[in-house]
């Protein structure tokens, strides 16, 4: 059931009175006036509206009639229906001769806006549905699968989890606030939720095994810039937690490994999402150990970024040479260091998995 709230009359009043210039009132079935032309009207009783509200019938009144109708004035009355429910009367001040013939216009434009107030409220109400929905699946709450079901959301439908994060007010102002309602127009499937003034964690339907940042950006017509932060999680179906928190983790992770990056990956901290994702405890000091002496050494910090290279190269000498701009024999001089200096080899695989965690979860 619609409730006719304050600013909607007002808005109905402002509208009707602007196209036919005279004074309109807009009341509540119970007869209370809400809103009018005449301010020091609003809040008392018109008769006349509440047996319009009764008959749902227009009732129109001469000067000479206006004593039967307590707080009423010449006009005419009309009962104004949505969706086959009252939800107001309008009346028109004036002689009813003269203002009549405007009876139609004025329902229709109140009837329009309400059906209009209508349909946002549903919006809003189906938004708050999902979002609260959304959240107690991200925190890992039991959520009935019928909850889905009654929003028309096909959980099985592949999806990848997004994090906006803006970092700055402005960038909450021009791009953050506007975003929420370009995706859900653009994008019918799209799921939305704010987690905080300065995040909003959307789950887009994919094909894409592992989307590219810079194409999520180009689905979302978001800019790039300095103080705006995405962060692409895993693809998943059905878990909204597992999708949630890859974006989450990413963000997280990426923030502190990658500081000046504006477009977080899954895929490129994976490990380390992964592994901060297990709360790790006494675990992550015995990986940062394995590092105390490569740390310590005076050329420590040249073996590390060797290592780091080696590592994305997939183990292969020579490109990372190429990269670093050294001779191969450099490389494997330096890789040798840092197995006199850690224990541990990486030409072992066993020993380079230890190091690359000991790496991606400092």
């Amino acid at each position: 059931m619609l409730v006719l709230d304050q600013p909607t009359a007002q808005r109905i009043v402002e509208r009707t009175m602007l196209a036919i210039g005279h004074s309109v009132n807009v009341m509540s079935p119970d007869g209370v006036i809400i809103a009018s032309g005449e301010p020091r009207r609003v809040g008392s009783v018109h008769a006349a509206a509440r047996l319009v509200a009764q008959r749902c019938e227009p009732l129109l009144i001469e000067a000479a009639d206006v004593h039967e109708y307590p707080g009423s004035k010449p006009g005419v009355n009309l009962p104004v229906t949505v969706g086959g429910q009252l939800a107001a009367v309008v009346g028109i001040s004036g002689s009813p001769g003269e203002v009549s013939h405007l009876a139609d216009l004025v329902c229709m434009t109140a009837e329009l806006m309400l059906e209009q107030a209508a349909l946002l409220a549903a919006g809003q109400h189906r938004r708050r549905q999902i979002e609260e929905t959304l959240l107690a699946a991200c925190e890992g709450k039991p959520v009935p699968a019928v909850w889905f079901e009654q929003l028309g959301i096909d959980m099985s439908r592949q999806r990848v989890a997004l994090l906006v994060e803006a970092t700055s007010q402005k960038s909450v102002d021009q791009v953050l606030a506007p975003l929420l309602p370009a995706v859900e127009q653009r994008h019918k499937t799209a799921l939305a939720m704010h987690l905080s003034p300065r995040q909003l964690l959307l789950f887009l339907e994919t094909e894409q095994p592992q989307p590219d940042p810079e194409e999520v950006r180009r689905l979302l017509n978001l800019p790039l810039r300095d103080d705006v932060i995405l962060a692409v999680g895993a693809t998943f179906s059905t878990h909204f937690q597992m999708g949630y928190q890859s974006a989450r983790m990413t963000l997280e992770v990426g923030r502190r490994q990658a500081p000046d990056k504006r477009d977080l990956h899954y895929a490129d901290f994976h490990v380390a999402v992964l592994w901060h994702s297990l709360g790790p405890g006494w675990q992550q000091s015995q990986l940062q150990a394995v590092l105390d002496g490569l740390l310590d050494h005076r050329h420590g910090a040249l073996y590390l970024r060797t290592l780091e290279r080696y590592i994305d190269c997939d183990g292969q000498i020579p490109y990372c040479a190429e990269q670093l701009h050294v001779h191969p024999n450099t490389v494997r001089y330096r890789l040798h260091k840092v197995e006199s200096l850690t224990g541990l080899s990486p030409f072992s695989m066993r020993d380079l998995l230890v190091l690359q965690l000991a790496l991606v979860t400092r």
